[in-house]
């Protein structure tokens, strides 16, 4: 009887900390994915500059502290940009869409994305994209 007590106790247990460690692990998924994944991706963003003012877009939304401070900071740097609010515009929505992105902001040349406010990638992208 002990033996039996003592072997579910310890299956309880092993339960126990398998789910604890589940919960830890998935809880810090979407962070570890997106270290893996990187901060920008190159590829063929053409539309979403074209017939624009400006060679880069910065996809938001109005209530992002994170799209604030990416505004705020390409307009004291004085660089050019096409401001999409995904929340106040259908198609701006319809064109982050395409994007496959979960989250703002996106700052956005013909030829590369980033993703989030990363100042020196927001600079890169900058001077990259001011070169004819």
């Amino acid at each position: 009887m002990k033996a039996s007590i003592k072997s579910t106790l310890t299956n309880i247990m092993l339960m126990a900390v398998t789910i604890a460690a589940a919960i830890a692990i998935g809880s810090q998924a979407p962070q570890l994915y997106q270290k893996w994944k990187g901060h920008s991706r190159s590829g063929d963003f053409a539309v979403h500059v074209a017939n624009q003012p400006h060679r880069l877009t910065l996809y938001g939304t109005s209530t992002c502290q994170y799209c604030a401070k990416a505004r705020a900071y390409l307009i004291h740097a004085g660089i050019p940009f096409n401001d999409r609010i995904v929340d106040k515009s259908i198609e701006a929505r319809d064109l982050f869409s395409k994007l496959n992105e979960s989250g703002v902001p996106v700052l956005i040349s013909d030829k590369k994305l980033v993703i989030g406010f990363i100042e020196n990638e927001y600079s890169e992208l900058a001077a990259a994209s001011a070169k004819p």
